[in-house]
């Protein structure tokens, strides 16, 4: 849709919020004097999802979306640090001629990609993986890798897949590390945990150091030492062990391995382990029980033990609780996930990639976090030597800041996509702006619920600023520009797509068996043979 005209009526439209995951829907009052302003928003009940509910979070949208800081040309650094103006023309053949050239100079593999997508922001992902194959680019990164590769390397290796749980429908809740008060994480947050909180034949536990809003709802808070969980965690499975209330026979018929765990957990001294964790033997005691004799438990870490101590040893003594209990495939426990798009790619653990200089471990295909600055400053000859940084902003998000900014520094080239100055981008040599979440086709990638799930695809709330296009546009230019657009595939899709979308799907097939190599190519050719046929407001 276009902007509303200058001093129109405000008018009403669907779309979602992108705050968190959740990506509640929304209705939004679009208007103001420019009719740019997102002057009221609520919940949208017809969303067969969150059916209406909305945190106070959403209410901020608009100072997101008109920020004063928001960008509207492409920057390039002087040699005295300031920026400049450019044309989008000038931006991109210099953007493109220096990362060919350092290509060139030192493979594909020095230039490393960090980001993609992000918060609300995640179809153009999708596009990225042109830039990467045409350029070589083997090694990336993004915030997951320093919150949820360790559960996803555990997850992979225990069940092969990734898994959430049913709150809805729990009669025990756990929430480690997770305060979904003001986290949420899961649909309508505040209402599942009133409803979790108020049932006497329910029972919340919320496992924190802190006593966050949802450690007061709580029927049991077990507040351990900063650090301590997975002390806890062993003294919990070890007292289900010692006091024979593991799921026997659900174990019998589902799990193996077992045997190898249990004589470990059967000699563990749980009261020195409480006392390492600093909660009384007789509240973890009592907790452990509860949940052995619920007949469902759903479980949820997240980041309080995700970005803290021995976290890869949490999500797996986390596990040993859930499956010890038998709390996997029915209602109110864990479950596969059922997303259109996985968050991170399973796997058995057996491919041990490594990063280049270090030598980190790559789960996911995501290099650590932490071993960036030292994959840059060395003069390893494999070293990083370029950054395409997308959607994203390692210099503030990730740890020892300092140090990753001297990393950034220290770089060939630093190329930033996004819609502010961040203080990645203040240290970019160019900084390409994009159109917000609400100026394109968006989506809901975290679909986790089951069984009952829900895909939002929504158009565009508003068109860019002039001068702007979504991120689509920027990587279909960059194809161009480096000369890997295959003009005959777009044209002969192009014509295909006006013979009905069977001789499209013919045409795109056809052309992916001759070259497996078009793959890479697909998004941006698809972007330029049919996005602009598509009905306003999804081409992105």
């Amino acid at each position: 849709m276009t902007a509303a005209p200058k001093g129109a009526p405000a008018s009403w439209h669907p779309t979602a919020c992108i705050l968190c995951e959740c990506n509640c829907g929304l209705e939004v009052e679009v208007g103001g004097e420019d009719g740019r302003r997102l002057v009221r928003i609520r919940g949208d009940k017809a969303h067969p999802i969150s059916e209406g509910y909305a945190c106070e979070k959403p209410s901020r949208l608009d100072y997101y979306q008109n920020d004063s800081a928001r960008l509207t040309r492409p920057l390039r650094r002087r040699p005295d640090g300031s920026f400049e103006e450019i044309d989008w023309e000038t931006a991109i053949r210099e953007v493109a001629e220096r990362l060919r050239a350092i290509r060139d100079a030192h493979g594909g593999e020095s230039i490393f990609y960090y980001g993609g997508g992000g918060q609300g922001n995640h179809l153009p992902a999708a596009y990225s993986r042109t830039l990467r194959a045409v350029l070589g680019m083997r090694y990336r990164s993004n915030a997951l890798a320093q919150e949820k590769t360790g559960e996803a390397w555990v997850s992979g290796r225990m069940l092969g897949t990734f898994t959430r749980s049913d709150f809805e429908h729990c009669e025990v809740g756990v929430f480690l590390g997770k305060n979904p008060w003001f986290s949420h994480g899961l649909p309508r947050a505040r209402v599942t945990l009133r409803e979790l909180a108020r049932d006497p034949d329910r029972c919340l536990i919320v496992i924190d150091p802190r006593r966050t809003e949802t450690a007061e709802l709580a029927d049991v808070h077990l507040q351990v030492s900063p650090g301590g969980d997975a002390w806890l965690l062993a003294a919990m499975f070890a007292a289900l062990v010692q006091e024979d209330r593991l799921a026997d026979d659900w174990i019998e018929a589902h799990c193996d391995g077992l045997e190898t765990v249990r004589p470990h957990f059967a000699a563990l001294p749980i009261a020195e382990y409480c006392a390492r964790a600093g909660v009384p033997e007789s509240q973890v005691r009592a907790a452990a029980r509860r949940i052995a004799d619920a007949r469902s438990v759903a479980f949820f870490e997240d980041l309080g033990v995700q970005m803290n101590r021995h976290s890869t040893l949490v999500s797996y003594l986390h596990r040993l609780l859930v499956y010890g209990t038998g709390n996997y495939g029915r209602p109110g426990s864990a479950h596969p996930v059922t997303s259109l798009q996985p968050l991170l790619t399973m796997g058995s653990g057996e491919r041990d990639e490594r990063s280049p200089v270090t030598g980190a471990r790559i789960i996911s295909g995501l290099v650590p976090c932490n071993v960036i600055p030292e994959e840059i400053l060395t003069d390893h000859p494999r070293r990083f030597r370029a950054m395409f940084v997308e959607a994203a902003n390692p210099a503030h998000s990730l740890a020892d800041g300092p140090r990753m900014r001297e990393a950034l520094e220290a770089l060939d080239l630093l190329v930033v996509v996004d819609v502010a100055l961040t203080e990645t981008a203040r240290l970019a040599d160019y900084v390409l702006p994009v159109a917000t979440q609400f100026e394109k086709a968006e989506a809901t990638f975290f679909n986790f619920e089951f069984p009952r799930n829900a895909f939002h695809l929504r158009r565009a709330l508003l068109d860019p600023p002039e001068g702007l296009f979504p991120e689509a546009e920027l990587h279909a230019r960059l194809a161009e520009a480096m000369g890997v657009m295959p003009r005959d595939a777009v044209d002969a899709l192009r014509e295909a797509w006006l013979d009905g979308r069977e001789a499209f799907r013919r045409g795109f097939f056809t052309r992916l068996a001759e070259d497996p190599r078009f793959l890479a190519l697909a998004p941006v050719v698809l972007y330029r043979a049919i996005g602009d046929r598509l009905p306003a407001g999804y081409a992105e």
